[in-house]
């Protein structure tokens, strides 16, 4: 009794001896929320959490990037600067000197060196370099020697290591394959075999050996010994039970039994180079979508390995690992949620929900996690499955909705509910006097109408199509540069075809200005003939700094329910300028950034303003006593 009253005593003198003036914050970022919807989900008593924050200290629409997309939002927030400093400016930037695009926020370097082994080559030193420039937030108050932890953070890959920060990235992070996620599929449905491209995905034919028996191959990441840089592969054989509603699907050395209608744990893939040196290894999981007449069999995009990654995902290196043992394996991929697979048909909307809720139960573990081990400090947490499911589910809450878009329309308010659930959780868990944080980026609106911006630029004489005999196989080879002074590449960029920068410019410095004034004017003259709404609402001209190859010429600011097709964010010209939108993905951001603010709320309260993103970082560092202190913040 003696013993267990002075443990008593002692574990409370260490509570005692904890220093509560230390600061602490909790930053819960939830990707895509949307104020309007925020405000219809508390009238509707909805989200009491959220709630209480907005009515105790304040609900600001915090103001996003311009465009308001990913990966240029949360590099605004990380930095606390605008793309004059960050460099981001879109999803895809362009190479000036050779015209082809690449992801804006990483690029794989090759090797420093070969070294060639009879038929093999051998490379030495390259990898994967962070394009995003511009010193997180996070490193100056590590630096200055508070605990931070930020797990999934966007626009971070890969990841730079401050001196004691464990932060592990996010969007942006690719799979093994090298790709922001390539899915596969196996499958003996007519349908999807006669499919020349989808979008994110391969698709296998099922070879049935015996009426219980198939095969065929997994494709694996380019094999870095080859001198052609083939990709390893793995054999792929299912064997069905006797009444089709369950099978053992075999995968190199793995094995596993699923029924029909189920997902598989992770699953753990080993590739093997071309000589006998250390496998490269990734994880998957798999989707026993049907079993039947003609099955079908979904596959995850190869992730790296949590436990051990393949290359770095995290810094320290050993923090993705730690994180691994303590919940399990889960997705290292930067946008885990698969829409190709529900865009291309490969998953129905059920099946897609299914795995967003193993995302969201993965991300869920990893909270509580993180919210068991703080104490004091800096935690930063990044929920993604709001932002993808509104893309994908937006058609189920318009007015005219169809019968069948009509059964999902509770998705994304239950979405809304679950994360404001666990909004309640960060609140009772956090240490006394936490500073709790709840944010987006930008908010969300329909997609209902695609703009064909090349198409645009075509009609109007300011870019013209090569001659079939004229054009190359690259991916804006279609364009006669000699007769081009405007084209369009991403989903939210104008470039001039500039004297001097671009390979074959004509446009002059002289002419820049009056031609970018003229193209802005018309582009707010365009009115949608069905609807009779314009088109762009602004357009905008970003600084020509520091990033004179990346930054574009004019910056599109479209209406709500219009944005860049798919096709024209590539460069193509189509038959149309307007598009009626009849894809699952429904909903978008990447408009005029008035259209989209985010969410700003806080158990403490906030200071009136016009805050943004870029107000985040200052707030955060004066929070813990560092940076130049000159800047406004928004807590009170």
């Amino acid at each position: 009794m003696i013993r267990a009253l002075l443990a008593f005593v002692f574990a409370v003198a260490l509570v005692g001896c904890r220093s509560d003036d230390k600061p602490r914050m909790i930053i819960i970022a939830v990707d895509g929320m949307d104020p309007n919807l925020l405000a219809q989900y508390m009238e509707q008593d909805r989200v009491p959490h959220l709630t209480r924050l907005a009515v105790n200290n304040g609900l600001v629409r915090l103001g996003t990037s311009t465009p308001p997309q990913s990966p240029v939002a949360w590099s605004h927030f990380l930095t606390g600067h605008d793309s004059h400093v960050h460099g981001i400016y879109d999803f895809v930037h362009r190479d000036p000197t050779n015209m082809s695009p690449y992801l804006s926020t990483s690029k794989a370097e090759g090797p420093a060196y070969v070294m060639d082994i009879g038929e093999l080559v051998l490379p030495i030193g390259g990898g994967v370099k962070l394009l995003r420039r511009g010193h997180p937030f996070w490193s100056a108050i590590a630096d200055d020697g508070t605990d931070a932890t930020v797990v999934k953070i966007p626009a971070n890959y890969p990841p730079i290591e401050p001196s004691a920060a464990n932060v592990l990235s996010g969007m942006g992070t690719p799979d093994l394959m090298g790709t922001p996620g390539l899915f596969q599929v196996f499958t003996t449905d007519d349908r999807l075999l006669k499919k020349k491209r989808i979008s994110g995905g391969r698709v296998h034919l099922l070879k049935m050996l015996t009426p219980t028996e198939a095969i065929a191959t997994v494709d694996g990441p380019p094999d870095p010994l080859s001198p052609t840089g083939a990709e390893m592969t793995l054999p792929f054989t299912v064997y069905f039970g006797p009444k089709s509603d369950s099978a053992v699907i075999r995968m190199g050395d793995t094995e596993l039994l699923l029924d029909e209608g189920e997902w598989s744990p992770w699953i753990e893939l080993s590739f093997s180079p071309s000589i006998d040196v250390a496998s490269i290894v990734g994880v998957v999981r798999v989707y026993a979508k049907s079993l039947g007449a003609t099955p079908t069999i979904y596959m995850s995009p190869i992730n790296l390995d949590p436990k051990a990654p393949a290359q770095a995902i995290s810094a320290p290196d050993s923090f993705a690992s730690e994180i691994a043992a303590d919940v399990g394996r889960y997705y290292t991929q930067g946008m885990p949620e698969d829409t190709k697979a529900l865009v291309g048909g490969v998953l129905s909307d059920e099946d897609f929900l299914m795995q967003e809720a193993l995302v969201f139960e993965e991300r869920h573990a990893m909270l509580r996690r993180e919210l068991d081990r703080f104490d004091d400090g800096f935690l930063f947490f990044y929920f993604s499955s709001v932002d993808l499911v509104s893309h994908m589910f937006w058609r189920s809450i318009v007015p005219g909705a169809s019968e069948e878009d009509r059964k999902h329309a509770e998705v994304i308010p239950t979405l809304y509910q679950k994360m404001d659930a666990i909004v309640g959780e960060v609140l009772e868990k956090a240490p006394k006097d936490t500073t709790v944080i709840v944010m987006s980026d930008h908010g969300f609106g329909p997609y209902h109408t695609k703009v064909h911006l090349n198409t645009w630029l075509a009609r109007k004489g300011y870019l013209t199509i090569a001659p079939p005999e004229a054009r190359t196989k690259t991916v804006l080879g279609h364009i006669d540069w000699s007769k081009t002074r405007a084209y369009a590449l991403g989903l939210n960029q104008l470039f001039l075809n500039l004297e001097g920068r671009e390979p074959e410019g004509i446009v002059t410095k002289a002419d820049a200005p009056w031609l970018l004034e003229t193209l802005a004017r018309e582009l707010e003259a365009l009115v949608d003939p069905r609807t009779g709404a314009r088109v762009v609402t602004r357009s905008f001209r970003p600084e020509q700094r520091t990033f004179t190859d990346r930054a574009p010429d004019l910056i599109v600011g479209y209406n709500r329910g219009y944005r860049s097709s798919d096709e024209s964010a590539l460069g193509e010209v189509g038959a149309r300028i307007l598009e009626v939108n009849t894809d699952k993905w429904s909903g978008d951001h990447c408009v005029d950034p008035q259209h989209v603010p985010g969410v700003l709320l806080s158990n403490r309260k906030l200071a009136e303003g016009d805050w943004s993103l870029t107000d985040v970082a200052p707030t955060v560092q004066k929070f813990f006593g560092v940076g130049d202190g000159d800047r406004p913040t928004f807590l009170e």
